[in-house]
């Protein structure tokens, strides 16, 4: 007969299971959390991504509570999500520069507990800072359940990214496009994720957005027909590589950039308004005029622009927007960016009322 005290390694294989079956990479990655955090028997564990200039980072959270009431013993978890980009704490700093250069966990006591750095990788570089408390230094199983449970993440990761990008220029692609859009529309609205029941346990996952919005754009070549009947399809791509590598360039790490096939590009990204959201655009749409493309020289792209708001979250009513806007850039010029609030509150187009679901693209 098994002794109930040694399921654990069945007990971790189902949470194995469990993990590979997400497809949404925040949601893996708060999972994972949790799960160590069960595992280890830890009450707060982070995540903290790191941007491309390694100062700043976006951090994931997992806490456990112990609530007592009535003599009933009851945990509370809550898993929060950080949409915008925060200074790296010192602490995790220190941690930071010894794990880059040994590439090793960071183990450190500190007081009565002991400060866990683990580095995650992804294309072989520190992605990810996984860092944790403990009241007693690891054990040999525990660095084995980490380890176990990292490897196993970094390769699902790569699994997972690869499904999600675009073959050619490596950004996401369209399939990936409707997940993203509705999990933003749901921060928009300042609400759990979602809530799980887990016996006497409740499951929260909240983001903090602050005062900022997220505006939405679509970004579309100019006469791109035309470039691929002058030049060829493999001049033709070429332009789309390029345009995607600037494209990288102008936005941050964090912001969700898509192609959706053809010359059609999307981009989704977190600003304190609408001011400051039109200078980003702005500034790639120049960039993009300047650059001399191989062969063509000069391409220029048309921009069409809109904010998710709590009033308009729906997807079809979001791309819509921006695609009215688009296509008044398209009709009056090219070459130029269109908000469509702006559009809408000088009368050059009328507010559309969506009563169904629409086609992306």
């Amino acid at each position: 007969m098994i002794n109930k005290k040694d399921a654990g390694p069945p007990s971790l294989l189902n949470r194995l299971v469990s993990l590979t079956t997400i497809r949404d990479v925040e949601l893996f990655e708060t999972s994972l959390l949790k799960t160590l955090a069960e595992l280890l028997k830890i009450n707060q564990i982070a995540m903290y991504r790191l941007s491309q200039t390694n100062m700043m980072c976006w951090l994931s959270t997992h806490s456990t509570n112990l609530i007592q009431d009535d003599n009933k013993r009851q945990f509370s978890e809550s898993q929060e999500i950080y949409t915008s980009e925060i200074v790296i704490p010192e602490e995790i700093k220190s941690a930071q520069l010894w794990v880059e250069t040994t590439k090793k966990p960071y183990i450190q006591l500190q007081g009565d507990q002991y400060l866990v750095v683990y580095p995650i990788f992804a294309a072989n570089k520190i992605e990810s800072l996984l860092s944790f408390e403990l009241s007693h230094s690891l054990t040999e199983g525990e660095m084995l359940i980490i380890t176990s449970l990292l490897s196993i993440t970094y390769n699902f990761r790569s699994l997972l990214d690869e499904s999600q990008k675009d073959k050619l220029t490596g950004l996401l692609n369209r399939q990936t496009f409707e997940a993203n859009i509705n999990k933003i529309s749901t921060l928009t609205l300042n609400s759990d994720i979602s809530q799980q029941p887990n016996g006497n346990e409740q499951d929260r996952r909240r983001t903090k957005t602050g005062t900022e919005e997220f505006c939405l754009a679509i970004i579309d070549i100019d006469d791109f027909k035309s470039i691929n009947d002058r030049f060829g399809h493999i001049m033709g791509d070429e332009v789309l590589l390029l345009l995607s590598y600037v494209m990288k360039q102008n936005f941050r790490a964090k912001d969700l950039l898509f192609r959706f096939g053809g010359e059609e590009f999307v981009v989704i990204f977190h600003v304190p308004d609408q001011a400051e959201a039109a200078k980003a655009l702005e500034r790639f749409r120049e960039k993009i005029e300047a650059y001399r493309f191989p062969q063509i020289n000069t391409v220029t792209i048309s921009v069409g622009a809109t904010l998710i708001s709590e009033t308009h979250h729906l997807a079809s009513e979001i791309i819509g927007r921006a695609d009215q806007a688009l296509y008044h850039a398209k009709n009056n010029g090219k070459n130029q960016l269109h908000f469509y609030e702006s559009l809408l509150e000088s009368g050059h187009i009328v507010e559309k009322k969506e009563t169904g679901t629409i086609d992306f693209f």
